[in-house]
């Protein structure tokens, strides 16, 4: 199911919505039949990157629940669940990933991720951390650590800013993180140049920063270290 037709065919009346953000197709597609099976007449949506997302969270409204990849394409590491969180607070988000380092888990809780599930999770594990979020219950991780204390939590403020952004503008910071100019974000948006800088002014305001420079770096507190620089040793 293409994300295209997901977000174009949110009305048929369900008791549950349920979305997957996730840039593998395979993972995706095999996701969207274990959740076909396991959660029947669930209205079932998908999508490949943030900009998809944003679209079938338009068109379908109230969504009951959304696994998000922490990798998702248009997003730097935290920074797609930091908007979600504060554009959607009512809507719980289950993170997925391959990812599971302890500090890694513990931030995404920090950040407001209702549970986190590893992408090698057998699909009890995954289906009884659904039913349990869809339940009212957060902080969860199967089968997984959390570190206690110690974790960065410069990001915080960065995240709770975040949300503050509208979806042009969030896709538009994320683009400046990617190092586009302006000429470059306007054409992939198809928008006029000026339309792009009215965004960085307001991007700057919210944030709190004044350069494209210190809005990258606000950003960059966001980023996932890979598991392995997480396990050496401060100073190693």
């Amino acid at each position: 199911m293409s994300a295209m037709s997901s977000a174009s065919s949110c009305e048929s009346p369900s008791s549950r919505t349920l979305v997957i953000a996730d840039d593998h197709p395979l993972f995706r597609q095999a996701l969207m039949q274990v959740l076909g099976e396991r959660f029947p007449g669930a209205l079932l949506r998908d999508a490949e990157d943030v900009a998809a997302l944003q679209g079938v969270l338009d068109v379908c409204g109230e969504v009951d629940l959304l696994l998000l990849d922490l990798h998702i394409p248009g997003a730097v590491g935290l920074s797609a669940l930091s908007w979600l969180v504060g554009q959607r607070p009512q809507l719980p988000v289950i993170l997925i990933s391959a990812n599971t380092h302890p500090e890694t888990v513990r931030r995404a809780i920090d950040h407001g991720a209702a549970a986190f599930l590893s992408k090698s999770a057998d699909v009890d594990t995954m289906v009884g951390c659904m039913e349990a979020v869809l339940d009212g219950r957060r902080g969860l991780h199967p089968g997984l650590e959390a570190s206690a204390e110690g974790v960065d939590l410069s990001g915080l403020d960065t995240a709770e800013a975040l949300g503050n952004l509208t979806p042009q503008q969030f896709r538009v910071l994320n683009m400046l993180a990617e190092g586009l100019l302006n000429k470059q974000i306007a054409h992939a948006l198809e928008v006029r140049e000026v339309t792009v800088k009215a965004h960085i002014t307001e991007i700057f305001r919210k944030l709190g920063v004044h350069s494209r420079t210190q809005a990258v770096l606000a950003l960059g507190s966001l980023v996932i270290a890979p598991p392995d620089a997480l396990s050496r040793p401060p100073g190693a």
